[in-house]
């Protein structure tokens, strides 16, 4: 059996990751708010409340409260897919369009 070697991390980087992974998750909810939901559209462009989108794609209308506040929130991947499926965009695309705004190195 293989063992994984783990290289010890200090607090001061533990510290510095979870600041990273904020911010990270920031850009990420604020750049979902600004590309899809500011305001909220159908799969026609019709223009739709919250709770319509809310349903179209499978999320809570609270979790796209917690994406649409200024600081975001830990938001996961499968979130990320469902809003994406639900605007026909790839993650792919989506991460591209997010690395060309926000960059590869994103530090606080």
């Amino acid at each position: 059996m293989n063992k994984v070697n783990k290289l010890p991390q200090s607090n001061s980087n533990k510290i510095e990751l979870k600041k990273i992974n904020a911010l990270v998750n920031k850009y990420l909810c604020n750049f979902i708010t600004k590309k899809y939901f500011s305001p909220f559209y159908d799969k026609d462009g019709n223009e739709i409340s919250q709770n319509e989108y809310s349903k179209g794609c499978g999320i809570t209308s609270s979790t796209l409260s917690k994406i649409k506040e200024i600081d975001g929130y830990n938001i996961p991947l499968t979130t990320v897919y469902s809003i994406c499926r639900f605007e026909n965009c790839s993650l792919q695309d989506f991460f591209s369009e997010f690395e060309k705004e926000y960059g590869t190195n994103i530090r606080p």
